[in-house]
């Protein structure tokens, strides 16, 4: 379990999440909610974050029972809190980061839990939502990425949010957008995928070889991420960066 906390700290999508928050760090409280494994807990409080993890799972392999054996074995500090996210025990204005990653798109109200974000972030606190799947209704395109999951099939849970009821969920409550980043703007939207990968790919397609005969491969990889882009598929990946006004 501590192998995974240590490939997360150093993978290319925390990197990119530090890099976000930069200019944070040593003292800085963070929430990370839901905290899942506690791969996030572990990877920003060794980066200097006060971190408290919430997650309503009580399970050893994915909630607050893996959370604490990570805490344990690697001696790290943070507070681990049974809560759901339209639901949190704490004061107004008490954190200075809330970090969700693939949490929103599970929200049984998501009014309410961007609310409740909006309600313990400082003044001027951000709110970083990494990794939230999208689609364009809720009738076809929600179908097919909820077919698509295997786990779903088995135990059901997951679920996905059109880009506009995610968007009017940071306006209804009070958020400043700063950045929404579509599944090919961040290295955050491609994990466990990497940018290399992904040209190494898109370079290797079969019509990608026949155009190379002709175009040169910075060609190819424009074209190829024109149509990647267009594709729009069921579930796609969007990150999110909001902070609460100052005042």
């Amino acid at each position: 379990m501590l192998d995974n906390c240590r490939r997360f700290s150093g993978s290319e999508e925390f990197l990119a999440a530090l890099g976000i928050l930069a200019g944070l760090g040593a003292g800085t409280k963070l929430l990370d909610v839901p905290a899942g494994n506690g791969i996030a807990a572990y990877a920003f409080s060794t980066s200097g974050y006060e971190v408290t993890a919430v997650d309503p799972d009580p399970s050893r392999t994915v909630g607050r029972g893996a959370i604490a054996h990570v805490v344990k074995m690697s001696g790290l500090k943070v507070e681990v809190v049974d809560a759901v996210g339209e639901d949190l025990p704490f004061p107004t204005g008490c954190f200075d980061v809330v970090y969700v990653r693939q949490g929103l798109h599970h929200a049984a109200d998501l009014p309410g839990m961007m609310s409740e974000f909006f309600r313990v972030l400082r003044p001027a606190g951000i709110l970083l939502a990494c990794r939230e799947h999208v689609v364009d209704d809720y009738g076809p395109s929600l179908k097919a990425f909820l077919d698509a999951q295997v786990d779903h099939q088995l135990y059901g849970g997951e679920h996905a949010f059109t880009l506009v009821d995610y968007l009017a969920a940071f306006d209804t409550v009070g958020f400043s957008l700063i950045q929404v980043m579509d599944p090919w703007d961040s290295v955050i939207n491609l994990f466990p995928d990497t940018p290399d990968a992904l040209k190494a790919r898109l370079l290797s397609s079969r019509p990608a070889r026949m155009l190379r005969r002709l175009l040169p491969d910075s060609a190819i990889l424009a074209l190829g991420m024109l149509y990647l882009r267009r594709r729009k598929a069921a579930g796609r990946l969007y990150s999110f960066i909001a902070r609460k006004p100052s005042s």
